[in-house]
């Protein structure tokens, strides 16, 4: 006799109610989409419809504990025949973070004007009642499933955070930065252990202040937030003469974009997940250290094109800072490992990150 869970039926069906209503929610915005739709089909087959119907809608959740998007398909039909029309779809929180994006948008809208190979998709709609922004459907592939090598992979993402930064300098306001790292390490409760690594960040303190690296940065700069252009990859297998580097790169999710930020914060939170992984794995960071070299190389190749008369590391005369950010993302990880999940210093996987975060501050890895 087969007995059936309660709890999981109505977990079930709890789940597949969310997913209907959200689709509701999706079909509801297409309505007021319909102009788009048709300007859409208009440019893919020259021909524009007179009246569309919405016949489905899909939907492919994507993102980060901070930030998730929904790449939306809707199915079409119309007097000219049936289509299918791609956009990115995000909910924003509240007003102040729906707001904030759009401002944040506009900062970055024209980068491409800069530099090409870079793209940051249009916003078609915005609703405030829903706070919602619908950015125009990207034709792309995710920097894990990128039918590309890795090194080129780390080239391309360096050439579109330069396009992002831009070739603008100034000094840098190091206060925030003190401030976020004697909070983080007030979460240890180990006076002995906060000071070891207070000392071993006073360096990177001082490079920071004899910089000129201060830009605008992306704020949330990571694999996840990059997507390479599907038509230009699936071009390069019929023109065996066409650099890899020239494909695009769409770059979302502007929500964390802040100025007067250390341009190397955006690098070290690119490279800061992948360190930590390889760490645990083999207790070293050689891999990573490749891929930032490559990364340094496409970011610098960007800056020179764009009318920068510097490479990255002239603006900091005591050394590259990626390290301490690097170090700072490693120290974000334990203490929110103490905060959410009562960790102590004493714990294996706290320990681990400790090792990682002084060999990272003790050696500079990511010096050049």
């Amino acid at each position: 006799m087969i007995k059936l869970n309660n709890a999981n039926i109505n977990h079930s069906a709890d789940s597949v109610r969310r997913k209907q209503k959200f689709k509701n929610i999706l079909s509801t915005i297409g309505e007021g989409l319909q102009e788009i739709f048709k300007d859409n089909i208009l440019k893919s087959t020259g021909d524009k419809p007179n009246f569309i119907s919405i016949d489905d809608v899909t939907s492919e959740e994507k993102g980060t504990s901070k930030s998730r998007v929904h790449f939306v398909t809707y199915s079409l039909n119309s007097d000219i025949g049936k289509h299918l029309v791609n956009v990115v779809v995000k909910f924003s929180s509240d007003e102040i973070r729906f707001e904030k994006e759009i401002r944040n948008h506009s900062k970055i809208a024209d980068v491409s004007k800069i530099f090409s190979g870079v793209v940051v998709p249009k916003i078609l709609y915005k609703s405030s009642q829903n706070k919602c922004i619908i950015y125009e459907g990207i034709d792309g592939m995710s920097f894990r499933d990128a039918d590309l090598e890795l090194e080129d992979k780390d080239i391309l993402a360096g050439q579109a955070l330069a396009a992002i930064h831009g070739i603008e300098v100034d000094s840098l306001d190091v206060a925030p930065y003190k401030r976020l790292i004697l909070y983080l390490l007030s979460v240890l409760e180990d006076p002995k252990l906060e000071g070891e690594i207070l000392d071993l960040m006073l360096p990177y303190f001082i490079a920071l202040e004899k910089s000129k690296g201060a830009t605008r940065i992306h704020g949330d700069f990571h694999q996840g937030n990059l997507l390479f252009s599907s038509k230009d990859i699936a071009a390069l297998e019929n023109k065996s003469n066409t650099s890899k580097l020239n494909v695009k790169v769409y770059v979302i999710d502007p929500e964390f974009i802040m100025e007067g930020r250390d341009r190397n914060e955006d690098i070290g939170t690119f490279f800061a997940k992948p360190c930590i992984k390889e760490f645990q794995k083999t207790n070293a960071i050689e891999n990573t250290k490749t891929k930032f070299s490559l990364f340094l190389e496409g970011y610098n190749r960007v800056l020179e094109k764009i009318g920068a008369k510097y490479a990255l590391n002239e603006l900091y005369p005591e050394g590259l800072t990626i390290d301490f950010h690097v170090a700072t993302y490693v120290l974000y990880d334990l203490a929110d490992k103490i905060l959410s999940k009562q960790m102590t210093t004493d714990s294996e996987e706290i320990k681990d990150r400790l090792v990682l975060l002084k060999t990272i501050l003790r050696e500079g890895p990511f010096q050049q």
